[in-house]
């Protein structure tokens, strides 16, 4: 689904969900039926196309992204999920990777492949507005975006522009640091969101750490979108070969926003 419709779709809801898969693990067609599941809760869905060095996650998503690479993840594995995602689900459908795998593909013709497949939007930490080596200006000859993100400590100012540039939502990260460790949604998190909310207008999708009902439910009324990645990677984990990953990834969303 567009993410103009989408976010219309949501603007009364209470807190909307952002899903966040690693392609290709534990294998390309278990990574597609997890996402298919937590679809039918998430009203956006990352795909992160898997690195061998990222900058931004913690050991469960970059262990996950070792082996996915090591059992021979290509990126046009990537773009099969995705064009099944846009096709088969009412969720937003982001790609989330890093620059080398954008770089070594070829900047026009990655983002050109997740137009063609039904993409929405790119995340890449690694490549900031204002160095993403033409990114955000090829995405948006092609009628896609590129969603921001920022961390605490960044200035007003930049979160004005930020805000401004990121394409339709705000990404913004609850701590310092990387994916994977639990946050406590206190005093200190809650002043941040409200200094992004002061100099930002549009919705704000706000991750790294959310791993429980009782997070979503006090973020509720203060962040549009929360996002939940190592959440969903550690229960993918602990499914065995055969399981139903689909339904199993379905209840492990409900049971985030219940």
């Amino acid at each position: 689904m567009e993410m103009n419709k989408k976010l219309e779709q949501i603007k009364n809801k209470k807190i909307s969900l952002m899903g966040h898969i690693v392609g290709g693990y534990p294998d390309v067609e278990s990574s597609l039926k997890a996402a298919k599941g937590i679809c039918r809760h998430a009203d956006f869905i990352e795909v992160q196309f898997p690195f061998s060095d990222p900058s931004a996650d913690g050991k469960v998503i970059e262990g996950a992204s070792y082996k996915a690479i090591d059992a021979g993840f290509t990126v046009e594995d990537g773009f099969k999920i995705v064009k099944e995602l846009s096709e088969t689900t009412e969720a937003v459908v982001i790609i989330m990777t890093y620059a080398n795998i954008v770089y070594k593909y070829g900047i026009e013709r990655f983002v050109k492949k997740a137009k063609e497949n039904g993409a929405n939007a790119f995340i890449v930490p690694d490549l900031p507005y204002g160095s993403d080596e033409g990114l955000s200006e090829t995405a948006e000859k092609y009628g896609i975006g590129v969603i921001q993100v920022i961390s605490p400590g960044v200035g007003d100012d930049r979160i004005k522009m930020l805000g401004d540039k990121s394409y339709g939502v705000l990404y913004v990260t609850a701590r310092r640091g990387i994916t994977g460790g639990k946050t406590d949604i206190g005093a200190e998190t809650e002043e941040w969101i409200a200094t992004v909310k002061r100099n930002c207008s549009k919705p704000i999708a706000l991750g790294f750490g959310i791993k429980s009902n009782s997070q979503v439910r006090a973020l509720s009324g203060k962040t549009e979108i929360v996002v939940a990645g190592s959440y969903f990677v550690e229960k993918i984990t602990s499914l065995s070969k055969g399981s139903d990953f689909e339904g199993e990834l379905a209840k492990a969303a409900q049971e985030l926003l219940s």
